[in-house]
């Protein structure tokens, strides 16, 4: 089974690098599932997080990644020592009957109801990407309408930060 790798990406804050880090994950094939993109909290330079999936391409896309001008570091975020989060909306069919259970269900991942319309319930949800996967499955069973998700933001935890030296 292939494991889910999480690269940290700092890069100059210009017109034009997202499409050149962009153009080389088309241009070489990688497979990613999350690309994230804001500001890094310091002057000039962005942060992107990516998450791709396939464990023979980690050291080759951070390899790729180092050749793009932009980029002043790339690695690996690894999963033991970092914190990762999402933001996800979700909308779900409801009716009278199923309300209370759907309310119920997103409770336990402290979900916040954000808006109820006539035969739906929208909730914002955060947490882990494979904590959000199982609210999904959890929530597919009466219905989902529409679905948004932010993409991860991860950060090493303890004292260490992508723009060390």
């Amino acid at each position: 089974m292939e494991s889910k790798h999480i690269i940290g990406l700092l890069v100059h804050n210009h017109p034009g690098v997202l499409l050149r880090v962009t153009s080389l994950i088309t241009r070489r094939g990688f497979n990613i599932d999350s690309l994230t993109v804001s500001p890094a909290g310091i002057e000039g330079y962005s942060r992107m997080t990516i998450r791709i999936n396939d464990d023979s391409q980690v050291e080759q896309f951070i390899n790729q990644m180092m050749k793009i001008v932009d980029v002043k570091k790339a690695e690996v975020l690894p999963e033991t020592a970092s914190v990762a989060s999402e933001l996800m909306l979700v909308k779900v069919r409801t009716d009278h009957a199923s309300r209370n259970d759907i309310i119920d269900v997103t409770s336990a991942y402290h979900a916040s109801l954000v808006n109820i319309g006539e035969n739906s319930l929208t909730f914002r949800a955060s947490g882990t990407p494979s904590q959000l996967d199982i609210l999904v499955r959890e929530l597919s069973v009466y219905g989902i309408l529409e679905l948004a998700r932010t993409g991860i933001a991860a950060l090493e935890t303890g004292d260490k930060c992508l723009a060390d030296e």
